[in-house]
C-alpha cells in the first residue's frame, strides 16, 4: 500500500483539469487508486508504520497520460517504409517493445496503437498486462483494414468488397483485437496511395460498424477526404482520425459535417505529430509530398481548429512510429494543440487524459485520479497548466502502483 502526498493535483475529475485547492492524499492499494482525500484524513495510514509514504513535494500530480494514435510496429525513423516492408516479425515484436517502454518513461501510461504489422501487437499487450514486462497499457487494433494495395497495406490485412471487410472484422475479433482500424481512405505515406482515394463505400462501412458493435468493439477511421469523412459520419464511426476534409482542391469544411460528429459523440483525432512540426522537407513522408505539405499542415490547423470550436470531442495522439516521429515527444504534439490549434491548456491536458479515456472507453480504468481507476501517475516539475512544455521531463511515473524506471 502507497500513499501519495500530493501539494499540486490535478486530478481531471469532473470535465476539468485544475489544480486541487488543498493538500491531498492518494492511497494507493493492488495496483488501483483506492482512496482520493484531503490529506488530513489519512492520519491513521500516516501513522501506522505500514504504509510506504510518497511525498510528492513541489511536484505536480496528474494521471498518466494516453496516446490515442501511434503505430509501435513504425520505426520513426527518416525511411520508416524500409523496415515496414523488410522487418520480419520478431524484428517488428523487439521494435514495439523498446517503443512502448519509451512512451512509459516519458508519462504516457496508455496507448492506442491505430495499426501495426502482423499481430503480435497481442502479444506485447497481453505480456504488459500480465505484469511481465514494464509498459503502457495497449489497445491494439492488429493490422487495419485495407483495400488490396491501399494505404498501410504493407500491415497485412486487405479486403476490397463488403463480404471481405465483414469476414476481417469476425477474424480480427476472433484473434483479440480491442477495436477495429479502418483505412476510410488512402494517405500519404503508402506509395500508390493518394488522400483523396475512397477506399470503401457508406454500405461497406456501415456493415463493419454494424459487425464490429456487435462484438462490442468500437470502430476508428484513417480518413483524409470529405466524402470519406461524411461516409464515416454517417456509418457511425465512434473515432475519426485526422479527419482532413480534403479535396483536390484543399479543404472543404463542413460545418453539417462537424455538428453530426458532435451529435453522435463522435471524437476526432487529428494526429498531429512532428509532420507538423518540422519544416516540409523534413516532415512530408514522401517525396512527391514535399510541395503541398506545407499548405497541408495549415489546413490541418485550420479544419482542426473549426472541428474544436464547434464543440467536436478533440482527444490527442502523435503518430509516433511515422517518418521522425519518436515515442517520447507528446509534449510536442500537446503544445502544438495549443499554439497551432488554439485550444486552451485545459482542454489539451483533458484531451490526453479524462476526454481521451472517455472516447477509447477506458474510463473505469484510466484518465483521471479517481477512487477506482489505475494507479496511473504522472509527477512533472512544473505546471502543465502554465506551461505544456512541462510534461517533457518527468520527475517519476507510477504504472498501477509501481514506480518506472526513467
Amino acid at each position: 500500500m502507497k500513499l501519495i502526498i500530493a501539494r499540486h493535483l490535478i486530478p481531471c475529475t469532473g470535465g476539468r483539469a485544475q489544480v486541487a485547492e488543498t493538500e491531498t492524499g492518494i492511497l494507493i492499494e493492488s495496483g488501483l487508486i483506492r482512496r482520493v482525500d484531503r490529506l488530513e484524513a489519512f492520519e491513521e495510514e500516516r501513522r501506522g508504520g505500514k504504509v510506504e509514504i510518497i511525498d510528492a513535494g513541489d511536484s505536480y500530480v496528474l494521471p498518466g497520460l494516453i496516446d490515442a494514435h501511434l503505430h509501435l510496429s513504425f520505426s520513426s525513423s527518416a525511411q520508416p517504409l524500409d523496415q515496414l516492408y523488410g522487418d520480419d516479425e520478431a524484428t517488428v515484436l523487439l521494435r514495439m517493445v523498446r517503443a512502448a517502454q519509451m512512451e512509459l518513461r516519458s508519462g504516457v501510461t496508455t496507448v492506442r496503437d491505430s495499426g501495426s504489422k502482423g499481430m503480435s501487437i497481442l502479444q506485447l499487450r497481453d505480456f504488459i498486462r500480465r505484469g511481465e514486462l514494464e509498459g503502457p497499457d495497449i489497445l491494439a487494433a492488429g493490422m487495419p483494414l485495407t483495400i488490396t494495395g491501399g494505404h498501410c497495406n504493407f500491415c497485412g490485412l486487405e479486403c476490397d468488397s463488403r463480404e471481405e471487410a465483414v469476414k476481417a472484422v469476425r477474424l480480427l475479433c476472433k484473434q483479440g483485437v480491442d477495436y477495429i482500424k479502418v483505412m476510410v481512405s488512402g494517405g500519404n505515406m503508402t506509395p500508390g496511395s493518394d488522400s483523396l482515394i475512397d477506399q470503401y463505400d457508406q454500405d461497406t462501412l456501415k456493415a463493419i460498424v454494424c459487425e464490429a458493435h456487435e462484438r462490442g468493439k468500437k470502430v476508428s477511421g484513417h480518413v483524409h477526404s470529405v466524402i470519406g469523412v461524411e461516409n464515416a459520419v454517417e456509418a457511425g464511426f465512434d473515432t475519426l482520425e485526422h479527419c482532413s476534409f480534403k479535396t483536390p482542391e484543399g479543404a472543404d469544411y463542413r460545418e453539417e459535417l462537424a455538428a453530426k460528429m458532435r451529435e453522435k459523440h463522435i471524437a476526432v483525432n487529428p494526429a498531429m505529430g512532428k509532420a507538423y512540426v518540422l519544416p516540409p522537407e523534413e516532415a512530408a513522408p514522401l517525396p512527391d509530398k514535399v510541395a503541398m505539405w506545407g499548405a497541408f499542415q495549415k489546413s490541418r490547423f485550420d479544419t482542426t481548429e473549426a472541428m474544436y470550436r464547434a464543440g467536436v470531442k478533440i482527444i490527442a495522439g502523435t503518430d509516433a512510429g511515422c517518418k521522425n516521429t519518436r515515442f517520447d515527444e507528446f509534449y510536442l504534439t500537446l503544445n502544438l494543440l495549443h499554439e497551432k490549434v488554439h485550444m486552451t491548456k485545459e482542454d489539451v491536458l483533458l484531451s490526453a487524459t479524462a476526454r481521451a479515456a472517455d472516447a477509447l472507453g477506458i474510463s473505469h480504468l484510466a484518465g483521471a485520479v479517481e477512487a477506482g481507476r489505475q494507479a496511473d501517475l504522472l509527477f512533472v516539475k512544473g505546471n502543465p497548466l502554465d506551461n505544456l512544455l512541462n510534461l517533457k521531463q518527468p520527475e517519476m511515473v507510477l504504472k498501477r502502483g509501481k514506480r518506472v524506471r526513467l
